[in-house]
C-alpha cells in the first residue's frame, strides 16, 4: 500500500461526535451509527485525510511484516544449518545460422552436454564447498572442485591434475609481494552483511512517529479541500471516493520542512540508527581487511548529519520571493479509509499548469489486486519517467497478472520490461508460467537490445528442502545480425537441509599454496597435467575425432 507517514488518528473529536449523534437518535437511528462513522459524516476534512493515513500505513506496516516475516522463513534453512543444493542445466538449444562449421559442432556438442553442480553452505561456520561438472552424451567429461572458508579458498580439476591449488589470505603479505595484489583478511559472508545492517521495525516506527505527529499538526484546515462522490475508475475498477487536496504555499512548505530538519538535528535517536548502521559496516569490512578510505568517525559523521539539514533549511528558504509554485498532493480515499490513489503535483496559480511529480494507484477489490508506483520529473514531464506496475487476480490458489517497470530518461527510453504470469499453489507445490519481454539500451550504439521469453517452473516443499525444475527459452530480437533466433534449456534442482559440510584439510601432500609456489612444484604440475591430457585424449577419442573432422 502507500509508504505514507505513520499519523495516529486524532480519534477524541470523531468519537465525541459519534457519541452525541447515538445519544440523541440511538431509539430511532441506532442502526445508522456505524454508517455515519463510514461515509465520514460530520467530519472535517482534515480528521478524515489524516484518518485516512493512518489507516493505509497500518495497513502497509501489515504487509510489509508478513512479507519480511515470510522472508526470513525462506531464509531461515540457510542461516541456520547447512544446505546442499544440485542443480541440473541440460537440453541447451541454440537457435542461429552459424556459417562456421566448427562453431556448428560446438553449438551441437552443447546440446548434448550436462552441467551438475553441486553446492555446500554452512552460513554458522563460515564454509562453503562444491564442484561443477560437465557431461556429454551421458558420460562426464571433467569436474571442477571448490572450497572455500573465511581465510581459505581452494580448488582442483581432478582429471588433470591431483593437487588442490589453494590460497590462505593469512598469507596477504606475501602475494601483494609477489603479485601486487591487495586481499582482504577474511570473505564475507551474506550473514555478515544482514547482521552489520538489520534494523528491528518497532525501532523504526517510534523514530518515524513524531515526525508524522509534526506533519498533521502543521496542516491548518485552509490547506486541505475535500470532495466526496468523486468517481474512480483504473484498470476495470470502478467506485466513489472522498477526495482530499492538501495545498502548500511556498511559505507553508519552507515552514514545515524547516520544523522537521531542525527536529532531526536534535534528534539522537534518529542519527544513532543511521551512525551506527554505517559503523557496523565500515568496522566489518575494515576488520575484514577490505580498502576503505574516507571513513567518518561518529563527531565526522554528526558534523555531515547535521549540516545535511542545515543545507535543506537554507535551500527551502523563501526570503519574500514572489512566486505563484505551490505544491499539491490529492488522495483519494475509499469507503474503508484507505488511500488507493495519491498525486503530488507542481502546480503554478498564474497560468493553472499543473506537473505530476508522483503518481501511486494501490487498492485490492476482491480478488483483484492493483499497484502502480510512478515518479516523473515536474520540469521536463515528458523525458524522465520511472514506473512500477504490479496487477493481480488471486481465485482458489491460482494468481495471474502483469508486471512491468520502466525507465525514460531524455525522453529515451532506457528500459523496459514487462511480464506477464500465472501461478498456481497447491499444498507444498507451487506451478508458474513466466513471459516476458525486455528492452534495454544500448548506451554505446545508442540502439535498442530486444528479447523476449518464457519461464514455466515448478517448486515442491520436501520433509527436508526443496525440489525444483524450469524450462527457460530467450528470444533474440532478429534484427541483430549477430544474436542467435532463440535460447532454451531446462534446470533442474534439489535442495537438502542439514546435510554436513566438509572441506578438505590441504597439506603439501594434497595441495600447492598459490602464494609461494615455487619452479620445481611449477613443472610438477606440468608434467602431471600433459600425462593427463593425453589419457583425457585417449579415453575421449570417439568425441574428439568427430569435433576434429571437417
Amino acid at each position: 500500500m502507500e509508504t505514507t507517514p505513520n499519523v495516529q488518528t486524532p480519534r477524541k473529536s470523531s468519537k465525541k461526535t459519534m457519541l452525541i449523534v447515538g445519544a440523541a437518535v440511538v431509539v430511532v437511528l441506532g442502526g445508522l451509527g456505524t454508517a455515519f462513522a463510514k461515509f465520514d459524516f460530520f467530519k472535517s476534512a482534515k480528521t478524515i485525510y489524516l484518518q485516512s493515513e493512518a489507516t493505509t500505513m497500518a495497513k502497509f506496516s501489515s504487509e510489509v511484516s508478513q512479507k519480511y516475516a515470510e522472508y526470513e522463513a525462506y531464509m531461515k534453512p540457510y542461516m541456520e544449518q547447512p544446505v546442499h543444493t544440485t542443480t541440473e542445466i541440460s537440453d541447451i538449444t541454440i537457435d542461429a545460422d552459424i556459417p562456421d562449421p566448427e562453431t556448428g559442432k560446438a553449438l551441437d556438442l552443447i546440446k548434448n552436454a550436462k552441467f551438475v553442480i553441486n553446492s555446500n553452505v554452512d552460513e554458522q561456520k563460515k564454509q562453503q564447498s562444491g564442484n561443477i561438472e560437465v557431461h556429454l552424451k551421458s558420460k562426464k567429461l571433467a569436474t571442477l572442485e571448490y572450497f572455500l572458508n573465511d581465510t581459505l579458498f581452494g580448488f582442483r580439476l581432478p582429471e588433470f591434475y591431483s593437487k588442490y591449488g589453494y590460497m590462505d589470505l593469512k598469507d596477504r603479505d606475501v602475494i601483494k609481494q609477489q603479485f601486487g595484489e591487495e586481499l582482504p583478511k577474511r570473505f564475507l559472508t551474506y550473514s555478515d552483511l544482514y547482521q552489520a545492517v538489520q534494523v528491528k521495525e518497532d525501532e523504526v516506527k517510534s523514530i518515524l512517529t513524531p515526525y508524522a505527529l509534526l506533519y498533521a499538526d502543521s496542516l491548518k484546515e485552509s490547506q486541505i479541500n475535500l470532495k466526496k462522490d468523486v468517481a474512480f475508475n483504473e484498470e476495470g475498477f470502478q467506485t466513489n471516493v472522498s477526495e482530499v487536496t492538501i495545498t502548500f504555499t511556498p511559505e507553508e512548505a519552507s515552514s514545515l520542512l524547516t520544523q522537521i530538519a531542525e527536529k532531526a538535528q536534535k534528534d539522537e535517536k534518529l542519527f544513532d540508527l543511521i551512525y551506527s548502521r554505517y559503523n557496523n559496516v565500515t568496522t566489518l569490512l575494515n576488520d575484514s581487511g577490505y580498502q576503505l578510505e574516507g571513513v567518518l568517525s561518529r563527531e565526522e559523521f554528526k558534523k555531515s548529519f547535521d549540516q545535511t539539514f542545515t543545507d535543506m533549511i537554507e535551500e527551502v528558504k523563501v526570503d519574500g520571493k514572489q512566486t505563484d509554485e505551490t505544491l499539491k498532493m490529492i488522495v483519494q480515499i475509499d469507503a474503508d479509509h484507505q488511500i488507493i490513489s495519491r498525486k503530488v503535483l507542481v502546480a503554478n496559480e498564474k497560468d493553472q499548469k499543473e506537473n505530476l511529480f508522483w503518481k501511486s494507484i494501490s487498492y485490492q477489490n476482491g480478488a483483484d489486486t492493483y499497484n502502480l508506483y510512478s515518479l516523473i520529473n515536474p520540469e521536463n514531464p515528458d523525458e524522465t519517467e520511472l514506473t512500477f506496475s504490479y496487477k493481480g487476480k488471486e481465485e482458489k490458489g491460482k494468481t495471474n497478472g502483469t508486471v512491468s517497470f520502466f525507465v525514460k530518461d531524455d525522453a529515451t527510453p532506457v528500459v523496459d520490461v514487462k511480464t506477464t504470469f500465472e501461478t498456481t499453489q497447491q499444498d507444498k507445490k507451487e506451478d508458474g508460467i513466466y513471459d516476458f519481454n525486455i528492452t534495454v539500451l544500448d548506451e554505446e550504439i545508442m540502439e535498442n537490445i530486444t528479447l523476449s521469453g518464457k519461464v514455466t517452473s515448478s517448486m515442491t516443499k520436501t520433509d527436508t528442502g526443496r525440489e525444483s525444475n524450469a524450462d527457460l527459452k530467450i528470444n533474440f530480437d532478429q534484427s541483430e545480425p549477430d544474436m542467435p533466433r532463440s535460447i532454451s534449456m531446462k534446470m533442474n534442482a534439489t535442495e537438502e537441509y542439514g546435510k554436513p559440510l566438509e572441506i578438505p584439510q590441504v597439506n603439501e601432500s594434497n595441495g600447492i599454496n598459490l602464494a609461494t609456489i615455487n619452479d620445481m612444484q611449477m613443472m610438477e604440475i606440468q608434467q602431471e597435467v600433459e600425462v593427463s591430457l593425453q589419457k583425457f585424449m585417449q579415453e575421449n577419442a570417439e568425441l574428439v575425432q568427430e569435433f576434429m573432422m571437417p
